[in-house]
């Protein structure tokens, strides 16, 4: 493995044989598509750890909660302060019951950034040995500042998955007792959130696996001293027509495109930027 001061020297001594030498195309670049799925087997098993916490601890408990208010209230509507304690001690209980698995999730998610950098690693080598038949040692004084990053980043995204969905719960439940709903609608109301509970965990795990990687690509490319990329989109349907527009383009890391920023930084975007060699090393 060689520095980029010792591929400098190696390019000065072969200056002859590198005016007519041809750069080879670098191969695709592949996004971390696999650890985006492990990412998201994480978080969905928080996800449904937390569904059957309300399932078993608040929904059994809404019968007797509905009874009381009724009795409370028989003709008039009810009033949240007599029955917010009793409401307040339910979502605690699950608070309390999911703690752990939350930090477990945290844990798990860390292991996947650093699964992430070294995927992407991986990637940034293949590219180097294909196109200059050799490997290339570059400093990364950056990356342990990236994976705190994420790892921060991502526990306070963790954390907000349990906390907005039982704020989302008591708001169904204290809407529902105050206008006198009944027990399937509550629970109806309360099972289309672990829907939408599940779509935002998968959104994080695309998201952020996608985000570091373009992070890490950026700094890898710029540490070697790439000025230059090529957009290049995952290739189906569900890119947007604004990614869709700059496939196969040229941008530069210093002017990102100002409609999107550059690949894997918009929100779920899953394009990748292939660097452009020429110029840097001809060999």
């Amino acid at each position: 493995m060689v520095s980029i001061d010792q591929l400098a020297k190696i390019k000065q001594r072969r200056m002859g044989k590198l005016q007519t030498a041809k750069m080879k195309k670098p191969p695709k670049w592949h996004p971390p598509s696999s650890l985006e799925r492990e990412y998201m087997r994480v978080l969905f098993s928080l996800t449904n750890e937390l569904k059957t916490l309300i399932k078993e601890i608040i929904i059994p408990a809404l019968p007797s909660l509905i009874l009381e208010v009724e009795q409370l209230y028989p003709t008039s509507p009810a009033r949240g302060d007599d029955f917010s304690d009793a409401l307040k001690r339910l979502i605690n209980s699950v608070i309390h019951a999911i703690k752990g698995k939350v930090e477990e999730t945290i844990a798990e998610s860390k292991i996947i950034g650093v699964q992430v950098a070294r995927y992407n690693k991986r990637q940034f080598d293949r590219i180097n040995n294909s196109v200059f038949g050799i490997d290339i040692f570059i400093d990364q004084p950056w990356l342990q500042d990236q994976l705190k990053l994420f790892g921060s980043q991502n526990a306070q995204l963790i954390r907000s998955l349990p906390a907005q969905e039982l704020e989302q719960v008591a708001q169904i439940i204290e809407r529902g007792l105050q206008e006198g709903s009944r027990f399937h609608s509550m629970t109806q109301s309360i099972q289309e959130r672990f829907g939408i509970t599940r779509r935002r965990a998968k959104l994080i795990a695309r998201d952020q696996t996608s985000k570091l990687n373009a992070s890490l690509t950026k700094l890898r490319q710029q540490e070697l001293g790439v000025e230059e990329y090529i957009w290049q989109t995952a290739g189906d349907e569900r890119v947007r027509s604004t990614h869709k527009a700059h496939d196969g383009k040229k941008f530069r890391w210093d002017n990102p495109p100002k409609d999107t920023g550059h690949p894997g930084t918009d929100i779920n975007c899953r394009c990748v930027a292939v660097p452009v060699l020429e110029g840097l090393l001809d060999i």
